[in-house]
C-alpha cells in the first residue's frame, strides 16, 4: 500500500513538473491576466494586468472576479456572462464596430525574450464571443513585431495577420472558449505580440447574432470577444498536434458553417457547408468534387468524417438519440471537434420529429473535480449548439448529473460526456 501511494505521488509530481515546464516555456508574460496591480473598477484598465496594454488610443477592458464594479466582473459583466478560461480574469477586445459606433481595439504585450531567427513557434490565444454583441466576425488575428506598436490615434491598424484560422472563419461561439492558433516561423528579433483585426471593414465577414433570452437590454454594435490564455511557445517544446486548432481528429478537415443566431425563435434557414483540408485548401467530397453545396440547418452532412463501422451499425439498427454520447476532453466544457457530426444528426432527427423534446444530460468524472459544475457547463454548451443548429429553446432542456451516473466501463474518458433523452 505504501509503495502504491509512493508511485501515485511520484506520477503526480511528474505530471505537475511537465505542466510547470510548459508554463515556463510560454514567452507571454501574465498570459491569463491573473497578476493585477489594482482591482478593476471601470472600462479600459487592462494596464492593471501589466505588461498588457492597448496598441492604439482606444483602451482595452479588463474583467475580474475581484472587480469593484459589476460591469467588469467575472463571470457576469456588462457584455454578458463568461467564466474565465484560466483563473478569474480575462480581457475584452473589439474586432469590429458597426460604422464606427464602437471602436476597434488592439491588445498588445511584450514577450519575455525575442524570437530566434528560423525557429518555429506556436502562437495561440482563446476567445469567446460576448453575449451582448450584435455581430460575430472573422479576421481574428495576431501580429508579431520587432518594434512596439504604439499608434497615437484611434485608427484601425493595418498589419500583416501572422496568426489566424487557416479558414479565416467567423467565430460565433458564445460561452465556449475557442482556440485561435498557428505556427509562426520567426525572422528573428520579434518581441511584441498584438491581437486584433488588421483588415478593413470591407474585407471583414460578419454574421448578425440575435440576443439570447437569457439576457436583456440593447446589443452593442460590435464584434466583441473575451480573450484569455495567450501563449507563444517554441514548437520543439510542444507535443505533436499541440498547434492544430483548425484540424479535427485525424488532421484532415474542418467543417465551417453559417448559423443564424442562437435564440429559441430562430427560423429554419439555409446554411453553407464548406470542407477544408488542414492546409486551408477547400476539401473534396467522396466523389472527388469540390464541396460547395448548400443544405438545410441540421441536415445530415456526409462531409464530416465518421467511423465506417459505426455508420454501418447505425444504418442497420436505426439512429437512436437515446444511445448517443458526446465526449469531451478532460476538464473541458467544449465537445471534441469530431463529436460535431453527432450533433448534426440529432438536429436532423429533431427536424423530422417536430413534436419531440430533447433533454441534455451533463456528466463529469471524479478526476475533473477541480472544475466546478462541469456537467452543467457541458450541458449548457450542447444546448447552445443545438440552438445554433435551429432547434427551438422550448424543445430543449438540460440537467446535470455531474459524477452521479458513471459509465459502466469505469473509464474516466467515458464519463467526460453528455447524453440525451427524448421526451
Amino acid at each position: 500500500m505504501k509503495q502504491t501511494s509512493l508511485l501515485i505521488l511520484a506520477l503526480g509530481i511528474i505530471g505537475m513538473t511537465k505542466a510547470q515546464e510548459k508554463i515556463s516555456d510560454n514567452l507571454v508574460p501574465n498570459p491569463s491576466f491573473e497578476i493585477l496591480e489594482k482591482r478593476v473598477k471601470e472600462a479600459g484598465q487592462v494596464t492593471y494586468a501589466a505588461p498588457w496594454r492597448a496598441a492604439t488610443m482606444n483602451p482595452i477592458d479588463l474583467y475580474s472576479a475581484d472587480a469593484k464594479s459589476d460591469e467588469f466582473g467575472v463571470p457576469k459583466n456588462k457584455y454578458g456572462a463568461e467564466e474565465a478560461k484560466t483563473g478569474i480574469n480575462y480581457a475584452g477586445v473589439s474586432f469590429y464596430g458597426y460604422r464606427g459606433r464602437q471602436p476597434r481595439t488592439y491588445l498588445e504585450t511584450q514577450l519575455v525574450k525575442k524570437l530566434e531567427a528560423g525557429k518555429e513557434y506556436c502562437v495561440k490565444f482563446h476567445i469567446s464571443l460576448s453575449d451582448m454583441s450584435k455581430y460575430a466576425s472573422n479576421n481574428i488575428s495576431a501580429h508579431l513585431s520587432k518594434e512596439e506598436i504604439n499608434e497615437m490615434s484611434e485608427a484601425n491598424l493595418k498589419l500583416e495577420p501572422h496568426v489566424q484560422s487557416i479558414t479565416n472563419k467567423i467565430y460565433q461561439q458564445q460561452f465556449l472558449w475557442k482556440e485561435v492558433c498557428s505556427k509562426y516561423k520567426a525572422e528573428g528579433g520579434e518581441q511584441f505580440l498584438t491581437i486584433g483585426n488588421f483588415k478593413s471593414d470591407d474585407e471583414t465577414r460578419l454574421e448578425k447574432i440575435r440576443l439570447s433570452r437569457e439576457f436583456s437590454g440593447r446589443q452593442f454594435y460590435d464584434a466583441y470577444y473575451f480573450v484569455d490564455d495567450v501563449s507563444v511557445i517554441a514548437m520543439d517544446k510542444l507535443e505533436e498536434g499541440d498547434c492544430m486548432c483548425d484540424e479535427i481528429a485525424g488532421g484532415q478537415m474542418e467543417v465551417e458553417y453559417k448559423s443564424f443566431g442562437s435564440t429559441a425563435d430562430q427560423k429554419d434557414k439555409a446554411k453553407k457547408t464548406t470542407l477544408y483540408n488542414s492546409d486551408g485548401s477547400v476539401g473534396k467530397n467522396a466523389e472527388g468534387k469540390v464541396e460547395s453545396k448548400k443544405s438545410e440547418v441540421g441536415k445530415e452532412a456526409d462531409s464530416a468524417p465518421t467511423d465506417a463501422k459505426q455508420t454501418k451499425k447505425e444504418e442497420k439498427k436505426g439512429f437512436d438519440v437515446n444511445d448517443v454520447s458526446v465526449f469531451f476532453n478532460a476538464k473541458k466544457s467544449a465537445p471534441k471537434a469530431e463529436e460535431e457530426a453527432k450533433l448534426e444528426k440529432i438536429a436532423a432527427f429533431m427536424k423530422k420529429n417536430p413534436k419531440s423534446k430533447l433533454q441534455i444530460i451533463g456528466h463529469a468524472d471524479p478526476s475533473e473535480s477541480s472544475v466546478a459544475f462541469l456537467g452543467k457547463r457541458r450541458g449548457l454548451a450542447i444546448e447552445k449548439k443545438m440552438k445554433a443548429l435551429g432547434i427551438a429553446e422550448s424543445r430543449l432542456s438540460y440537467i446535470s448529473k455531474e459524477t452521479e451516473m458513471p459509465h459502466s466501463s469505469g473509464k474516466a474518458e467515458m464519463n467526460q460526456r453528455v447524453t440525451f433523452s427524448l421526451k
